[in-house]
């Protein structure tokens, strides 16, 4: 506070006393003060900026009109503005002991990280061949960022996750490109949108797979914020790829179906055994799958694929992975002789004879038998009482061999251990 006693005229002791009237009260601006220290809302009003700046920019550039480099410009901005972002989060949490500003600094970074404002996707989808280039560029990098983050933050880089990761940022960023290769082939349908989802499916189902294997190995001292940032980075890029699928369901003017998510749904039932406990998982993993066949049967694409005689549709690529599903969440020690008995019945039923196959051979070799039985069957009495012959001696051999597996019963009366035979010549040998 400025003091009016201290100021030599009047004038500035007249100022002084109007400032501090409409100044703030000491405990206003103190509690001001503390709320800015302990919350420090600027990094969030910088990233806010950020994001508005992408959106803006991003609306105004368009890389099909030639402006690719310009959207590179804003990839490498956006790219440094990260680097920022790690490097003083990192810093404060490892060396100034900062822990809350420097999570919220990797939270903030997190959605850059992972593309969730959709400017590598609008990019890959510009051309394919320079969109490629740029998608492998930006998944580098992203991969470097995660290594970095991941190494400081638990003591070394937990290679299970970061495989993890590192597959999930694969699909994510060379979504767009291989859409467009596809494009150059070819009209996009639904059934190239329906093997999208199922990817997704089954990166839900490894995301859980991969917890199962790498919980063991997560190294004990391991930080909370180190565990945040880790579980976070785990699953942001699978939130980010759904949202580029769906996306793309709009750039390519296809519509979203139920077929489309039943692998989804079967990949969360699944995945929600390292999101809630299991007597409360239980349930959810026995409805889910049954209602991804259900699913399934809704606007289902035609997937023109099939094994023998057995013709693929979603329905079916439900049914099996609902029922490897519920191998893996109930049945996971008998898991190789579930899923080899169910392999063998499919390749049966699909390169095997057919019913009216088996019914026919099934037939024939009955009459065969009936025939070959009446050829030996005796019909004279030289040929019954010759048959009768060699029966006898036949069942007087297998009765011999019995007895000879027999263990010789012990004599009654007679221990030969307490009653050794007499020398031949001693008394009583006769």
């Amino acid at each position: 506070m400025i003091d009016a006693g201290d100021l030599p005229d009047a004038g500035a002791k007249e100022f002084a006393v109007t400032f501090s009237r409409y100044t703030l009260h000491p405990t206003v601006r103190a509690a001001l003060l503390r709320f800015l220290v302990h919350h420090n809302p600027f990094y969030l009003l910088s990233a806010l900026c950020m994001v508005a700046a992408c959106l803006a920019l991003n609306t105004a550039i368009s890389p099909h009109a030639g402006e690719l480099l310009k959207v590179m410009a804003l990839l490498g901005t956006l790219n440094l503005y990260e680097a920022i972002l790690i490097v003083l989060g990192l810093f404060l949490i490892q060396k100034r002991g900062v822990i809350r500003d420097g999570r919220t600094l990797l939270f903030i970074e997190a959605p850059f990280l992972f593309d969730l404002m959709f400017l590598n996707a609008e990019a890959g989808s510009a051309s394919f061949r320079y969109g490629m280039l740029l998608d492998v560029a930006v998944l580098a990098l992203a991969l470097i960022k995660t290594a970095i983050v991941l190494r400081v933050l638990c003591g070394r880089l937990p290679r299970h996750a970061f495989a993890y990761i590192a597959l999930s940022l694969a699909a994510l960023f060379l979504l767009p490109s291989g859409f467009k290769w596809i494009e150059h082939r070819g009209p996009i349908t639904s059934v190239h949108f329906y093997f999208a989802w199922c990817g997704l499916g089954m990166l839900l189902a490894f995301w859980e797979m991969h917890g199962r294997l790498a919980g063991a190995t997560i190294a004990t001292e391991e930080s909370r914020v180190a565990t945040l940032i880790r579980r976070l980075y785990t699953a942001l890029p699978l939130a980010s790829l759904a949202a580029h699928l769906g996306m793309l369901h709009w750039v390519y003017l296809v519509p979203v179906t139920a077929a489309d998510l039943s692998p989804v749904v079967i990949g969360l039932a699944i995945a929600v055994g390292r999101l809630l406990p299991l007597p409360l998982a239980t349930p959810i993993r026995v409805v889910m799958p049954l209602m991804a066949i259900l699913w399934s049967l809704d606007s289902a694409p035609a997937l023109h694929m099939h094994l023998g005689r057995i013709q693929f549709t979603p329905a079916l690529v439900a049914a099996g992975a609902a029922y490897l599903a519920y191998v893996y969440c109930f049945f996971l020690n008998r898991a190789i002789v579930l899923i080899g008995g169910a392999i063998s019945a499919a390749l049966f039923i699909a390169l095997g004879p057919t019913f009216a196959q088996i019914a026919e051979a099934t037939e024939s070799a009955w009459q065969w038998a009936i025939h070959r039985i009446d050829d030996v069957t005796p019909k004279t009495p030289i040929q019954w009482g010759l048959t009768a012959l060699a029966g006898a001696f036949g069942f007087l051999g297998l009765g011999a061999a019995v007895s000879f597996r027999k263990e010789p019963p012990a004599r009654e009366g007679f221990d030969a251990a307490a009653s050794p035979v007499p020398a031949p010549g001693t008394p009583g040998d006769g």
